[in-house]
C-alpha cells in the first residue's frame, strides 16, 4: 500500500475512533478505521483491537492471521497473547493456550483479559481430567480388580469439588454425587449415570442443589414428588435416601415432565425400575396419612406441593409425626394470589397472547376476579386450595418453628402490570387482599420440627 505521509498520519490520528468502535464490538465500523491503518502497519496497536472485534464477532481466520503477524515483532503484548490464547481453547489445543497465557502473565500479571483466558482454561483442563474419571467409572466392571478400580475412580471424583452450578452440567453433577455422598462404595451401589444425566437435562437437580445445606447427609422425604424426578437430583446434593410419595404417581409409566421445556417426554425406566436400579430412592403411591408410624425422616421437602394439598392442615399434622425430632421442613409454596397463580396459561407475560380468550380470563390476576364463579369441577376449585399466605404461615406455626421465611416477589415484567387500575378492580371484588400479596409469587419456607 502507497501512503504518504500526510495519508498515514490521518490513519493513525482516526486509531482512537477504531479503539473505540472495537470496544463497543461494532465490527463493520472498526474494520472500516482500523482495517486502513493495519494494512499500513500491521504492528500497530490498531492490530489487536482489530483483532479483539474480530474474535468477539467470531471471525476466527482474520483474527488468527493479524494475531500471527502482529506477534511476530510484539513479542511479549499481553492483550494479543491472551488472545492467541482464546484461539487455542477454542481449538482445543490447551498446552499451547497455556503457553501463550505464561508469556501474558509474565509480561502483566494483572493484565484481565489473560487472567480470564487463565482461570477459563484451567475448568476447561480440571473439565477434561474429570470426564475421563466419569468415563473410566462407567467402563469398569463390577467384580475383581475391576471393582478395585471403580471404588478409586469414584473415590477421585469425591476429592474433587464440583462446579458452583453443578446441575446444569451433567459431567459435574456427576462429580457432586461422589463429592456430597456420605460413603463411596454406598453411593456406588446406587449410581446410574444416564438417570444423573436425565436430571441435569430435565431440570430435576436445581432445586436440591438450591437446598442442599440443608439435605446433605440426611434422609429426604418428599411430599406430592409427582413422578419422583426430582429423587437423583437429591442424591446428587448428598442426601442418604431418598422417598418420594404421591397418591397421583404412575409407578409403570415410562414419561417424565422436562421442567425445562415445560412438556412431556419419554424415558427408558419407570419409577418402579428405576426403584429397582437404585437402593437409595424409594418411591411409593401412598399419601402422609399412610406411612404414618412406619418411620420418621430428616428432611421433609414440598416443592410447589402446598397450593395443591386440598386437606393441608391434615398433611402439616402427618409431617410434624414424620419429621424426627430437630428435622427440618422445607417448601416452596407457588402463590394462587399472585399473576401466574392460577397454574393456567399463561405462566408469564411473554407468553401472554392478548387475542386468546382463555389467556384474557386468567391474566393479570383476573382470575381472582372469577374464582368465586367458577363451577365445582373446574380446575382452581379441584387442584388449588387457594391458600393465603397468612393462613398457610399459621399452619405452619402450628406444628414447627420458622425459621425462614421469605417473599419471592413476581418479575418486574409482572410487576409493571400491577397499575392502579389494576390493584383497584382485584381489591375491588376481593378487599381484604394486599398488594404485597398480589406482588409475591412464591413462599419459600424452612422449619424445625
Amino acid at each position: 500500500m502507497n501512503t504518504s505521509p500526510e495519508s498515514a498520519t490521518n490513519l493513525l490520528m482516526s486509531y482512537e475512533d477504531g479503539k473505540s468502535f472495537a470496544l463497543k464490538g461494532d465490527v463493520v465500523k472498526a474494520r472500516e478505521v482500523l482495517g486502513p491503518i493495519v494494512e499500513f502497519n500491521p504492528y500497530h496497536p490498531a492490530a489487536y483491537f482489530l483483532c479483539l472485534v474480530e474474535m468477539k464477532s467470531g471471525n476466527l481466520r482474520n483474527c488468527e492471521k493479524l494475531c500471527e503477524t502482529f506477534l511476530s515483532r510484539n513479542t511479549k503484548h499481553p492483550g494479543m497473547r491472551a488472545i492467541a490464547a482464546e484461539l487455542h481453547i477454542k481449538k482445543q489445543n490447551y498446552a499451547a493456550a497455556k503457553a501463550e497465557i505464561d508469556i501474558a502473565l509474565r509480561a502483566n500479571p494483572t493484565h484481565q483479559a489473560a487472567i480470564r483466558a487463565s482461570d477459563r482454561l484451567r475448568a476447561l483442563m480440571r473439565q477434561q481430567q474429570t470426564k475421563k474419571i466419569v468415563d473410566r467409572l462407567a467402563t469398569s466392571g463390577f467384580g475383581g480388580i475391576r471393582k478395585i478400580g471403580r471404588i478409586k475412580n469414584a473415590e477421585r471424583l469425591q476429592r474433587i469439588r464440583p462446579l458452583q452450578q453443578w446441575d446444569d452440567d451433567p459431567i459435574e453433577a456427576k462429580v457432586a454425587y461422589f463429592h456430597h455422598c456420605a460413603d463411596v462404595q454406598v453411593a456406588l451401589n446406587s449410581y446410574v449415570p444416564e438417570l444423573i444425566d436425565n436430571a441435569v437435562e430435565f431440570g430435576y437437580c436445581t432445586w436440591p442443589r438450591k437446598i442442599q445445606g440443608l439435605i446433605q447427609g440426611r434422609s429426604v422425604l418428599d411430599v406430592g414428588c409427582g413422578f419422583g424426578g426430582y429423587a437423583i437430583g437429591f442424591l446428587c446434593a448428598g442426601a442418604t435416601s431418598y422417598t418420594g410419595i404421591d397418591p397421583a404417581m404412575k409407578l409403570d409409566e415410562k414419561r417424565m415432565r422436562n421442567k425445562r421445556l415445560r412438556q412431556w417426554v419419554p424415558v427408558n425406566m419407570s419409577a418402579r425400575e428405576i426403584m429397582e436400579l437404585v437402593p437409595a430412592i424409594e418411591l411409593r403411591q401412598v399419601s402422609t396419612r399412610d406411612i404414618l408410624g412406619e418411620k420418621q425422616f430428616d428432611v421433609i421437602c414440598l416443592h410447589n406441593v402446598t397450593e395443591h394439598l386440598l386437606q393441608i392442615e391434615s398433611v402439616f399434622e402427618d409431617i410434624s409425626k414424620l419429621l424426627v425430632r430437630g428435622g427440618k421442613v422445607v417448601f416452596m409454596h407457588h402463590n394462587f394470589f399472585g399473576w401466574s397463580g392460577h397454574h393456567m396459561q399463561p405462566h408469564h407475560p411473554r407468553l401472554l397472547d392478548e387475542q386468546n380468550p382463555d389467556h384474557l380470563k386468567y391474566c393479570d390476576w383476573n382470575h381472582i376476579k372469577i374464582m368465586d364463579h367458577l363451577p365445582d369441577d373446574h380446575y382452581l376449585n379441584t387442584n388449588l386450595n387457594r391458600i393465603r399466605i397468612d393462613d398457610l404461615k399459621r399452619i405452619v406455626n402450628k406444628h414447627f418453628k420458622i425459621e425462614a421465611w421469605e417473599h419471592k416477589y413476581s418479575s418486574k415484567a409482572v410487576l409493571e402490570r400491577l397499575t392502579p387500575e389494576v390493584l383497584e378492580s382485584v381489591i375491588r371484588v376481593k378487599s381484604d387482599l394486599t398488594a404485597e400479596e398480589l406482588k409475591t409469587n412464591a413462599v419459600y419456607c424452612v422449619a424445625e420440627g
